[in-house]
């Protein structure tokens, strides 16, 4: 059963890099969007997407015993042949150390050959061949702030990028497995429903349920609480959306 290994803080998992992302807007506090596609980073975004993976790891294994050690690549990464037909997400925070991974998230793409997730660990919950290849189903939903208000809000970030791709290129129906404890959060920000039983599920080393999210429900909901966020995302992709504004240079100049 995971757990949050409270000798592992939030601090300790956030990958911080060298990146070019903030040169063009210095002071912006957050920049957000796509980073890669069926496994491969979108061209300049090499590292953000080696360092997504480092933040995966260092979540799902040392810090919440989701994943087990064992199921990590030679390159010690939780990369998997789900990564392959994914499309990947980042919020990245502009900090005076340096660009910081505090959110990342994936929407895995059924295509035609390959069931996904919910289908193989919730084999009860729908029926053969119910559904196509523009199903979906979100997967490694990661946000990390030393905050409470920063990591919520980096949450909420993941959620309207994930929306705005969702219901920009008219994908299908669309699942997770969540835990009941954050099936409960998760309730009150998307629309949700469940579609099977708790059960427990080897690969995430825990008790689960599988839900379906309604996407233009929830882009109405996620709407109402923050206003443009959705449009900001649509608009700017496959390029970021900033937010917020920066005050790490007045630290720095302090600090001297």
């Amino acid at each position: 059963m995971s757990h949050i290994d409270r000798s592992v803080t939030n601090h300790e998992v956030i990958p911080v890099i060298e990146s070019s992302v903030f040169s063009e807007h210095s002071t912006a506090r957050l920049a957000g969007g796509l980073i890669a596609r069926n496994g491969v980073p979108l061209p300049g975004l090499e590292t953000e997407y080696a360092a997504h993976f480092h933040l995966r790891k260092k979540v799902y294994v040392d810090q919440t015993g989701q994943l087990a050690e064992s199921e990590l690549q030679d390159d010690g990464t939780d990369r998997d042949e789900d990564d392959e037909r994914s499309v990947t997400f980042a919020v990245i925070e502009n900090h005076q150390t340096g660009a910081r991974i505090v959110g990342v998230a994936r929407l895995i793409l059924r295509g035609e050959h390959r069931p996904l997730p919910v289908e193989e660990f919730c084999p009860d919950v729908l029926a053969p061949g119910e559904l196509g290849p523009e199903s979906v189903e979100v997967s490694r939903v990661i946000a990390r702030h030393e905050t409470a208000a920063m990591q919520n809000l980096v949450q909420a970030h993941l959620f309207a990028l994930m929306l705005a791709y969702l219901s920009a290129h008219e994908l299908d129906r669309t699942f997770a497995i969540l835990e009941p404890w954050l099936e409960r959060h998760v309730k009150g920000v998307l629309a949700i429903s469940r579609i099977g039983e708790l059960r427990y599920v080897e690969h995430y080393l825990d008790y689960n349920v599988p839900i379906e999210i309604d996407i233009p429900a929830s882009v109405e909901r996620v709407n109402a609480h923050n206003a443009g966020f959705i449009d900001q995302y649509r608009a700017a992709e496959p390029g970021m959306a900033y937010f917020g504004r920066t005050y790490k240079g007045v630290r720095k100049e302090r600090a001297a």
